[in-house]
This record gives C-alpha cells, structure tokens and sequence, in this order.
C-alpha cells in the first residue's frame, strides 16, 4: 500500500517517487543486460576462434559462459521484481491521490473509470479488449503484415525477455559444457551435426 500517513503531508510525493524508481529499475535492466549480453558474445567468439589445442581452456570458457548465463537470469528476475513492485506502488498511489484529489471521478462500484488512470487498472481482460486492445488496432489498420499486428497486440513484456534469453544461453553453454568434458557418445556432440561444410 502506498503509505497513508506519508501521503497525507505530500501525496504527489510518493506516486513521482514510485514512478522515478521504476524506471531506474527498467533503465538499469536494459544497461545490466547489455553488459552480461556482450560479455557472453566475446566469450563465444573466443571459443568459436580459438584452436582447442588447451582443452582445459575451452572447458573453462564454457564453464565461465554457463556461469554468466546463470547470472544473468537471477539479475533479470530481480530487477523484473523490483519493476514490478514499483508499479504496484504506482497503482496504489495513484489510486489514492486521485480518490482523495479528484472525487468527482470516484463512480458507483468505488473504482475510477479506466480512461482517467495512467497506472491503476483493472486485471479485466474486458477492459483491455474493450478499451486498449481496439484503439491499437485501429492505429494498425494502414499496416499491410497481418503477422506484425498479431504479434504487436499480443503486447509481449519486454522485461521477460532478457530472462528468456538468459535461459537460453544457459542451456547452451551447459551443453557446450558436456561436449568439453569427454568423447563418452552421451556427451559428445552428435552425428547429425555438421556445421557448415566447405565446398
């Protein structure tokens, strides 16, 4: 809950208070990640170049890469926490400092009309369709993909995705792992894969 005492004194205080620090907890994701992101490609790149004449050093590349991985999904899961808890504070915030400075929207069933909150919403899947999902479709009506406009309205969370992908980097490098460690058939790499052959 937005802290009530504190919101009487200054409640204007709190929502922009909540509002800066979401975004702080957005902008430092994005820069977090990039750092882990181009860490992992140098390491990638110095294992596709180099050439496995030390294989302790191709294991240890490996290793540090699925350690980095690991890493980077604790950071993103933390930081889409943290986003997430600023918001909500946003949401209860705004609710208050609307209730409290703008009565006359307060209707009937004690909640405020979607159209004059920024932050505060309703879960409703109803709202969404009935009030934003339509107006973004007709902003789309001029684009000519069909594809592109489904995967916009699906409104994917750009703050999961760097999870995704640091999942996904580490079921890479912990394969790429298993394949440093021996020629045993169950870790080595299998048959079907040929790469790119030369001509």
């Amino acid at each position: 809950m937005c802290d009530k005492e504190n919101s009487k004194e200054d409640p204007i205080n709190n929502f922009e208070v909540a509002l800066r620090m979401r975004n702080f907890e957005i902008e430092q994701l994005a820069q977090r990640n990039n750092f882990l992101m181009v860490f992992q490609g140098v390491l990638f790149a110095g294992l596709v170049q180099s050439d496995h004449t030390k294989p302790v050093v191709s294991f240890m590349v490996c290793v540090a890469g699925f350690v980095v991985s690991f890493f980077q999904v604790r950071m993103a899961s933390g930081a889409k926490f943290w986003q997430t808890y600023w918001e909500i504070k946003l949401q209860e915030c705004e609710y208050e400092n609307r209730k409290k400075n703008e009565p006359e929207l307060f209707i009937e069933d004690k909640t405020f009309k979607p159209e004059h909150l920024l932050f505060y919403h309703n879960d409703s899947a109803e709202i969404y369709d009935t009030l934003y999902k339509n107006k973004v479709k007709n902003t789309m009506k001029k684009w000519k993909c069909p594809w592109i406009k489904k995967q916009v309205l699906k409104k994917y969370s750009v703050s999961r995705i760097p999870i995704y992908v640091g999942i996904s980097f580490s079921i890479i490098w912990g394969l790429l792992v298993l394949c440093t460690i021996s020629d045993h058939p169950h870790f080595s790499v299998p048959n079907c894969i040929v790469g790119f052959p030369s001509n």
